[in-house]
C-alpha cells in the first residue's frame, strides 16, 4: 500500500470519529502498510497506535507489526515504533507483559535508542508501576541473555525507583524488595553486586530478620561450608566483596561468627598460598582488614582458642623476635598488617584468657616480640617526624601511608600496652586507622618556657608501671626511665598501606549461557 492510499485510510479513521470501530478494514489495510517503504512504515505506526484501543480483534497483529518495527534496519523506524508501544498499552493492559517484554529487550540498545527504549517504560511504569516490575523480573527470570538481565536489573533499581508514578511508593518498593530477594537466589556474579547494595540499604535490609536473611544469602554465595582454595578463578575476588557486604550488616544482634571462623580456619591456613597471586600484598592487606572488621561484630564462640590460634600465629610471623646479635638496624616490619592482627586477636583472645597465660614460655617470646616490635614503631615515628620536620618531598602513595601512620602507631601502642599487663587484659577500645580519618601529622613542638616530655611506654614490668614514680633510697621521686639498649636506635621501617583486589572473578550460579558460575 503506497503512501497516498494509506494517508486516504488515515483520514477516513479521524473523520468516523465515535463510529470508528466500524471501519475494521482501514485499519486491517493500516497493517499492511507496516510493510512498506520508510514513509509507510512510520504512517502505519501512528495509525495503528493512535486507533488500537478501537479494533480488540485486531489487536494482535497490529501490535506484531509495530513489535516487526522495533527490529527494522532504520534506527529512525526503530524509534517511532518504540514511542508507540506506551500508546498501545495505556488503554489495553492485557498486552503489557509482551509490550515490556520488547522494550525490556531494546534497553541493551545505546545512546538515543536506549533512552527511547527507557522513556516509554517509564511512561508505562508510570500508570502501571505494579505490573511493569513484575513483568521486568518474570522477563529477568525467563532471560538466558547475561547482558539483558544484568542492563535490565539495573534499570529497575537505578531508573525506576526515581521515576514518579500514580500509586503507592511502599508498595512499589515492597514489590521490588521482594521479587529482588527471588531474583538473588539464582543471580550471577554481576547480578548479585547490583542487587545485594540494594537490598541492605532497602528497609528490608535495615530489620533485624531482614539483615539476617541476606546475612544467609551472602554465606550461601561464599560457600562457608567448603574449603578455601586460593587458587581457583575468582575466589579472592567473591571472598572479598561477599565479606564488604556482611560488614554492612553486622550489628550486635548479627553477629559475625560464621564469616569470623571461616576467616580463621579456612582462609588463614592458606596464607602462604596466596604469595603466588597478583599483587599478593595487596590482596593480603585486603583480607587482614576484612579479618579486623569482622572481629569487631564476633559475639560468644564456643572454642575461641582454636580460632584464635590461627591469628597468633601470623602475628608472630609478622613481628619477629629479637636478634641474637649485637645488630642494630631494625627489620622492615608492616605496621598495617599488625595493626589488624593485634586487634583481632586482642577482641577474641578475651573470650580465652588463659592462652596467652597457659604456657609461661609462650607468654614469654609472646612479650620479647612486643617489645622488640615497640622498638620498631618508635623508630618508626623517629623517621616519620624526621620525614615531616625536613618537608621531604614524597610520592603520593608515600603522603597517604604518612598521613595513616600516626593514628596506626597509636593503636598499635594501645594494644600492646593491654597485652603487658600481668595477666594480659583486653580492655582498650579503639577505632581502625583505615576506619576513620587520616590526619597528617604534625611535627613536635617545644614551646619557649614549657617542657613536655613523652614517656614512651615500655614493658620490662608489670604494665601500668611506666607513667608511675618510683621512689629512691631517699625518698625522692623520679621519673621512671624506660629500658635502653641495641635496639632503641638507628631504626628503620617499611609498611604496606595498599588496597587493591585479588585476581580472578566471581564464580556465578547464573543461568543459561553464563561464563562465570559460583556453582557448577
Amino acid at each position: 500500500m503506497d503512501l497516498g492510499k494509506l494517508y486516504e485510510k488515515y483520514n477516513i479513521l479521524i473523520d468516523a470519529k465515535n463510529n470508528v470501530s466500524e471501519h475494521i478494514q482501514d485499519y486491517a489495510d493500516a497493517i499492511e502498510g507496516a510493510r512498506g517503504g520508510e514513509k509507510e512504515k512510520k504512517l502505519s505506526t501512528q495509525i495503528l497506535s493512535k486507533f488500537f484501543k478501537h479494533f480488540p480483534s485486531l489487536q494482535i497483529q497490529a501490535l506484531n507489526a509495530i513489535l516487526d518495527l522495533c527490529e527494522d534496519d532504520d534506527s529512525m523506524i526503530r524509534i517511532c515504533a518504540m514511542k508507540a508501544l506506551p500508546i498501545m498499552c495505556k488503554d489495553s493492559q492485557e498486552h503489557l507483559n509482551k509490550i515490556v517484554y520488547i522494550l525490556a529487550q531494546l534497553l541493551q540498545l545505546e545512546d538515543q535508542e536506549y533512552n527511547i527504549a527507557s522513556s516509554s517504560l517509564k511512561l508505562i511504569y508510570k500508570d502501571f508501576p505494579q505490573q511493569v516490575i513484575k513483568a521486568l523480573f518474570l522477563f529477568i527470570q525467563n532471560s538466558t541473555d547475561v547482558n539483558v538481565r544484568e542492563k535490565c536489573i539495573t534499570f529497575i533499581l537505578k531508573t525506576l525507583l526515581t521515576t514518579p508514578v500514580n500509586g503507592s511508593k511502599e508498595e512499589i518498593e515492597d514489590t521490588i524488595i521482594e521479587e529482588s530477594k527471588k531474583l538473588l537466589t539464582y543471580a550471577n556474579p554481576e547480578e548479585f553486586v547490583i542487587i545485594m547494595p540494594y537490598l541492605i540499604s532497602s528497609k528490608y535490609g535495615k530489620t533485624l530478620s531482614g539483615a539476617n536473611q541476606l546475612l544467609d544469602t551472602i554465606a550461601e554465595q561464599m560457600d562457608l561450608d567448603q574449603e578455601f582454595d586460593p587458587q581457583e578463578t575468582g575466589s579472592i575476588e567473591k571472598l572479598v566483596m561477599c565479606t564488604k557486604y556482611a560488614i554492612t550488616l553486622f550489628s550486635p544482634k548479627c553477629e559475625s561468627n560464621k564469616f569470623f571462623i571461616y576467616l580463621c580456619d579456612h582462609v588463614l591456613p592458606q596464607w602462604s598460598s596466596l604469595d603466588s597471586l597478583e599483587n599478593s600484598k595487596d590482596v593480603k592487606l585486603q583480607i587482614l582488614r576484612l579479618l579486623a572488621e569482622v572481629s569487631l561484630h564476633c559475639g560468644k564462640l564456643d572454642n575461641p582458642s582454636s580460632h584464635v590460634v590461627n591469628i597468633f600465629s601470623l602475628l608472630k610471623s609478622h613481628m619477629p623476635p629479637p636478634p641474637d646479635t649485637d645488630e642494630t638496624t631494625l627489620p622492615s616490619v608492616d605496621f598495617t598488617a599488625v595493626e589488624c592482627l593485634l586487634f583481632s586477636f586482642h577482641r577474641i583472645a578475651r573470650q580465652c584468657p588463659d592462652f596467652l597465660t597457659h604456657d609461661a614460655e609462650v607468654l614469654r617470646d609472646f612479650r620479647a616480640r612486643l617489645l622488640y616490635f615497640s622498638r620498631c614503631a618508635q623508630g618508626c615515628k623517629k623517621v616519620l617526624n624526621h620525614t615531616i620536620a625536613t618537608r621531604v618531598s614524597l610520592q603520593s602513595k608515600d603522603v597517604e601511608k604518612m598521613k595513616m601512620a600516626p593514628s596506626i602507631l597509636e593503636n598499635i601502642r594501645a594494644l600492646v600496652k593491654d597485652l603487658f599487663y600481668s595477666p594480659p587484659i583486653y580492655k582498650v577500645s579503639i577505632t581502625l586507622s583505615f576506619l576513620k580519618k587520616a590526619i597528617t601529622p604534625e611535627p613536635s613542638v617545644v614551646k619557649t618556657g614549657v617542657t613536655k616530655r613523652h614517656i614512651p611506654i615500655t614493658f620490662d614490668g608489670e604494665a601500668g608501671k611506666g607513667n608511675k614514680q618510683i621512689k629512691t633510697s631517699r625518698g625522692e621521686n623520679r621519673i621512671y626511665q624506660p629500658p635502653s639498649g641495641k635496639f632503641s636506635s638507628n631504626s628503620s621501617f617499611q609498611s604496606y598501606d595498599r588496597s587493591g583486589r585479588g585476581r580472578g572473578h566471581f564464580r556465578g550460579r547464573g543461568r543459561g549461557n553464563l561464563n562465570r558460575n559460583w556453582r557448577n
